[in-house]
């Protein structure tokens, strides 16, 4: 592409985000979720000159939100509003603003000696748009890329802005592999921040427009992570006033946690029926599967196939742990195959493996297997659905409940700061459903999804273990304890 190529193009994007932003948040029901205010902090202190985190790397499964948060923080910045309250005085001009979507920008004509479109396109926005060079650029620029992965040099360009311009602040999504290819000199500069499916807190809030009092799911991760009991009283006013609120929208709860286990996880399912949603996410399991898995690891073609087996054995299992051995006898896929494609599935951020706990001693009939979750109760059930599993049966969503725990844990264990070990007890005279380790101080937490179980197991589970408290999630009205046990409601649970 030659100089006159390029303006046109960059002048071209600057017009569409406008009406991208506005055709995807201004007619829809989505409500900004948090991690858009953690963004908007990096941006205002960049724009006032007072940090320098300036790469941001958002990435997680397709289909959670990406580019609408995106669109979000462009709707923030040309308004001023880097938090609650208009600024004008900061409203970033629309033409400092550049968004490009690299799956598309791909499309272009670049000439064989073009070695990133991101770092090509920001040169030029710079010089084409603003008669600047990188090293001389004296304005504030933003820079949002979506859909950075189908540029294999995408981390080395946003090392090399960050390095040439102190003026560019670059947000960065993409699929899980991100994270992977990110070499030592970016790591050091990026603030990388994992995008999980929706909570049913944000379910609720997006979806009905149901808040919960402010620093609910804090209180909440310092009940379960530190026993911290003290706010106790605030998370039973918050169950009461969603109740409330709830039941003035004539909302069921008993249906909302359904729907939200079954469609809820992706905020497309919303306003889709659930087919349409159901196919729609096997769609994009599909993709994930031929595009972003290559990226990952480098498979043979007719590997697809028993990587699409591999995910319906994953979701079709009844609960439990299943042996890497089992299921390569089973699908008649060599033992070393079964292993390399379930760690890229992780990578890949679609499931997730527990561990058995390491010094539970073997006994008889232990079994040593990992236990494998899919990063959303959604998933699991649009495939269990989509293959005859259509009836809700007391099995069926013990599963769907486990799970949805099992997300919400090991989705804790990443945003505490402190990354906790996630467990699940091998041993057959407890063999509660999932133990939380504190790195630190080496502390066991153990937790029990009790659908169907009573509280023995877990009263054991804390005595083996030498633990001072465990936890029941379960069908509980509110949030009570016991000398030992805290018992919080499933849905509560899953609002942290």
């Amino acid at each position: 592409m030659n100089n006159m190529d390029w303006k046109v193009y960059l002048q071209e994007r600057i017009n569409a985000i406008r009406v991208l932003a506005k055709d995807n948040t201004e007619n829809n029901t989505l409500t900004e979720r948090p991690i858009l205010f953690r963004l908007m902090k990096f941006a205002n202190a960049f724009l006032e000159g007072t940090g320098d985190s300036r790469i941001i790397v958002i990435y997680g499964l397709r289909g959670i939100g990406k580019s609408t948060i995106l669109y979000q923080i462009y709707n923030r910045l040309v308004s001023g509003r880097f938090f609650s309250q208009l600024e004008p005085s900061k409203c970033v001009p629309q033409e400092n603003i550049l968004y490009l979507s690299i799956d598309q920008t791909l499309l272009l004509p670049f000439g064989k000696d073009v070695k990133s479109p991101i770092y090509d396109a920001v040169k030029n926005f710079c010089e084409q748009i603003h008669k600047q060079t990188l090293a001389s650029l004296d304005k504030k620029l933003f820079i949002l890329i979506d859909e950075a992965q189908f540029d294999k040099n995408w981390a080395v360009a946003a090392k090399s802005l960050f390095d040439e311009s102190k003026n560019i602040f670059i947000i960065i999504t993409g699929s899980s592999a991100l994270a992977l290819n990110l070499d030592t000199d970016t790591a050091r500069r990026a603030i990388k921040e994992p995008l999980f499916p929706l909570s049913f807190m944000e379910y609720q809030v997006i979806k009905n427009k149901i808040f919960p009092i402010r620093g609910t799911a804090e209180n909440l991760k310092r009940l379960v992570l530190q026993n911290d009991r003290t706010t106790v009283g605030e998370l039973n006013a918050s169950i009461v006033q969603i109740t409330r609120n709830m039941a003035v929208r004539k909302l069921d709860l008993k249906k909302e946690i359904e729907e939200y286990i079954t469609l809820g996880g992706f905020p497309f399912g919303f306003s889709l029926t659930k087919e349409i949603t159901y196919r729609r996410l096997l769609d994009m399991i599909d993709r994930i599967v031929r595009q972003d898995i290559p990226i990952i690891s480098n498979y043979q073609s007719d590997t697809i196939r028993d990587i699409i087996r591999i995910i319906g054995a994953l979701a079709l299992k009844p609960s439990g742990e299943l042996p890497q051995t089992k299921l390569s006898t089973n699908l008649g896929i060599s033992a070393a195959k079964v292993n390399d494609i379930i760690d890229t599935l992780e990578k890949s951020h679609l499931i997730f493996s527990v561990k058995p706990y390491p010094s539970a001693q073997p006994t008889e009939g232990l079994s040593k297997a990992f236990k494998y979750y899919f990063m959303s109760p959604t998933l699991v059930s649009a495939i269990r659905y989509l293959n005859g599993m259509t009836t809700v049966t007391l099995e069926e969503t013990s599963v769907l409940w486990e799970n949805s725990v099992g997300s919400t844990l090991f989705k804790l264990c990443y945003t505490t700061g402190t990354i906790y070990n996630l467990f699940y007890d091998p041993r057959k005279e407890t063999n509660v459903d999932y133990l939380l380790q504190n790195p630190l101080s080496g502390e066991i937490i153990p937790v029990e999804v009790g659908l169907n179980k009573g509280d023995k197991q877990l009263k054991d589970a804390i005595e083996f273990y030498s633990a001072s408290y465990g936890i029941i999630v379960s069908d509980f009205p509110e949030i009570t304890f016991e000398e030992k046990i805290i018992r919080i409601p499933f849905w509560v649970f899953l609002y942290i």
